[in-house]
């Protein structure tokens, strides 16, 4: 009953994890204000928040995707750190009772020590890792200076029904296989971890409502599934569920652009088992299976 006329500002909520997290707070009674407008606005972001009378605050607004920060660098680190000290401010201007802050693993950067843990630092390279790091830095900062309810979470890659931007690999794949072309993939050897959305979103729902112990980095959490997969094994394995035989994975030579991307990106999910009593639900066959029949489901 936590959520039960609990009034949320929510930016970012038009995307595909924050509509998903919005529709999962109204169905718990929650009334959630969606900020659509330029969180590089400070003012209006801030008249918004005191116009809404809101208490708790997610922010999911960002830049998410890694070549468009290659190419617009300026306008990721505008959006990705301004716009989240912006939101910071409002909050301890204004006052809340809770700021939920999207953050991402990438913020770990090339670390050989796997799984990555909390307590490792940051150490991105890339416009994109790098503003991502940099504002979950600056909301940990808010957090110990102002004593401000902070909770950041780093998410792994998240995939799932609702997702639309072909420039990701669940769309991309599952877009190819509906038009009946072989997906192809560069053979990087790369080991990603993947998230069903529907984790993701409890995961959001548990970071919101729970206290966490008011001390240097218990504020940031990690989600995952804690089964790393190479690419081309999940590949492999989206067009064996999809079912169509005749349909086959190619691989091509790696381009110089990509071959100083990261091996292997993953994490330990024991800090929020632990202290969210967070697990992850959803297994990958099953995952694929439901975001492959909202596609097809979708495309008719």
């Amino acid at each position: 009953m936590f959520w039960n006329n609990k009034k949320v500002f929510l930016t970012g909520g038009n995307g595909f994890v924050g509509s998903k997290l919005s529709q999962a707070l109204k169905k718990k009674k929650a009334e959630v204000f969606l900020y659509d407008g330029d969180i590089r606005n400070y003012q209006d972001l801030f008249d918004q928040f005191v116009k809404s009378k809101t208490t708790i605050i997610y922010h999911l607004a960002a830049q998410s995707l890694i070549e468009v920060g290659k190419i617009s660098p300026i306008e990721t680190f505008e959006i990705n750190i301004k716009g989240t000290w912006n939101i910071l401010e409002v909050a301890r201007k204004a006052g809340v009772e809770k700021i939920v802050i999207a953050s991402t693993t990438h913020v770990y950067g090339d670390n050989p020590h796997l799984p990555y843990k909390e307590e490792y630092y940051p150490q991105p390279s890339r416009p994109y890792e790098t503003s991502k790091a940099s504002a979950d830095l600056v909301s940990q900062c808010y957090a110990d200076t102002y004593n401000l309810p902070v909770e950041i979470s780093r998410m792994v890659n998240l995939y799932g029904p609702g997702d639309l931007n072909t420039s990701r690999l669940f769309p991309k794949i599952i877009s190819q296989l509906l038009n009946n072309i072989n997906p192809v993939i560069f053979d990087i050897g790369a080991v990603r971890d993947f998230l069903y959305i529907d984790d993701a979103i409890e995961g959001y729902l548990r970071l919101g409502q729970v206290k966490l112990p008011n001390v240097k980095r218990a504020r940031v959490i990690n989600f995952g599934s804690g089964k790393p997969i190479d690419i081309t094994t999940l590949v492999d394995k989206i067009i064996k569920l999809y079912g169509n035989k005749k349909l086959h994975l190619l691989t091509k030579a790696v381009p110089d652009e990509r071959e100083k991307e990261i091996k292997k990106q993953y994490v330990s999910i024991a800090k929020a088992k632990k202290l969210l009593d967070w697990t992850p639900k959803v297994s990958l066959d099953q995952g694929i299976k439901k975001t492959i029949a909202f596609y097809v489901k979708q495309k008719s």
